[in-house]
């Protein structure tokens, strides 16, 4: 077994790594207190190859799609940034699924703005009534001709705010029957679109909204994957996403812990520094433990799918667990910073409600650990609808 990563990850890991504590670390503050995205530093990070690690081989840096890699990247940018780290995982989810399931107009259109940060496409998935259980899903495509008229509504969409497009999943219906549920790329300045904003705790640079679709008309081209192919081809693999998310949360604490380190040797009690004191040492080195133990799955996970070996288990595995020790470790960093931590001048209040955010996104633990029990142990450990019966 290698656990380093290659000289080609680590030289691209470095690169990130000082970029994004030089030049990204300094303004993290002050950037997640606002509800404006922050582009400048987002096109920065594209202008160092990072947006197109996913988008194909014409467009990826390194040639060839190395998820591990792209984990390196996502930690290195949350250690500094954790909502810019956050705001790259859906372009990697968008540029890999546009490269393979889109057709070449959309991938023309879309794909080189997305790569170089000039673009974004936010996911609809998420319904009123249909957050995990994506059978219950309600906004309908029907077909008209040769267009597609959606009706519906998606909430917590990501990016809403700042997005130009939005790939989303609707139940078509072709001549009154459903058959099933397909992906769309719809812009987001089409008439009988309508947008309104949810007010977070955190995460408010990503500008979360919901979405109101009342008759929207696409052509045929907007169909990304084949007609009632949603779950069984485009969204059907992407279990890289959680590893990813939970990767971000693992940076974020991680900065946490880094700093807490360095304030416990200068900070003094009882005339020696607060780090000789067990109290305090031994709650950072289960921290670090916890963390390293959170990173090591995640690296596993993407390197399993880099391999092109089973992984939605361990993908589970990292989304419920990475998030959770990552909020435990920001808390108690923040707690050992005393009233200090506790001020809005320091960053910890700040990563507390940020990381809260990938507890929930892309499932909950609870989702997580049911995806988990699923695959380990098969179809009778899954929930059903009794009503059903």
């Amino acid at each position: 077994m290698e656990f380093d990563p290659s000289e080609d990850q680590a030289a691209f890991r470095d690169v990130v790594r000082k970029f994004a504590r030089t030049e990204l670390a300094p303004g993290y503050l002050e950037r997640a207190k606002s509800e404006s995205f922050p582009w400048a530093e987002h096109r920065a990070i594209a202008g160092l190859g990072v947006l197109g690690m996913l988008a194909g081989p014409e467009r990826n840096p390194q040639g060839v799609e190395d998820y591990v890699a792209a984990g390196l990247v996502v930690e290195e940018l949350a250690y500094a940034d954790f909502n810019l780290a956050n705001a790259v995982i859906p372009v990697f989810l968008m540029t890999s699924l546009i490269a393979r399931h889109a057709g070449p107009d959309l991938r023309e259109q879309w794909l080189e703005p997305l790569v170089t940060g000039q673009a974004y496409v936010a996911l609809g998935l998420t319904e009123p009534d249909a957050g995990s259980d994506v059978t219950a899903i309600r906004t309908t495509a029907t077909v008209d001709g040769d267009d597609y008229v959606i009706r519906g509504e998606k909430t917590s969409v990501t990016m809403l705010a700042h997005s130009d497009a939005i790939l989303l999943v609707a139940n078509t219906v072709r001549d009154g029957t459903s058959v099933g549920v397909s992906t769309f790329l719809v812009p987001l300045d089409l008439p009988d679109i309508g947008k309104a904003p949810i007010a977070d705790t955190g995460w408010l640079p990503m500008g979360r909204g919901v979405l109101h679709l009342d008759g929207v008309r696409v052509p045929a081209s907007a169909l990304v994957g084949a007609e009632g192919a949603a779950f069984r081809s485009v969204l059907g693999g992407f279990d890289f996403t959680r590893p990813l998310l939970a990767l971000t949360g693992i940076g974020c604490a991680q900065a946490s812990v880094d700093e807490t380190a360095e304030y416990l040797r200068s900070r003094r009690a009882f005339g020696a520094p607060l780090s000789r004191f067990e109290g305090a040492s031994f709650v950072l080195a289960e921290h670090a433990t916890q963390l390293e133990a959170a990173r090591l799955l995640c690296y596993s996970t993407l390197w399993r799918r880099s391999v092109g070996k089973p992984h939605t288990a361990l993908a589970a595995m990292t989304k419920w667990y990475g998030p959770q020790e990552a909020s435990k470790a920001v808390h108690d960093c923040l707690l050992l910073h005393g009233n200090f931590g506790y001020s809005a001048e320091f960053p910890f209040e700040q990563r507390m409600r940020d990381v809260l955010a990938v507890e929930i996104a892309d499932g909950t633990a609870q989702i997580q650990k049911i995806i988990i029990a699923r695959e380990l142990f098969g179809p009778d450990f899954v929930p059903y609808d009794r009503s059903r019966r």
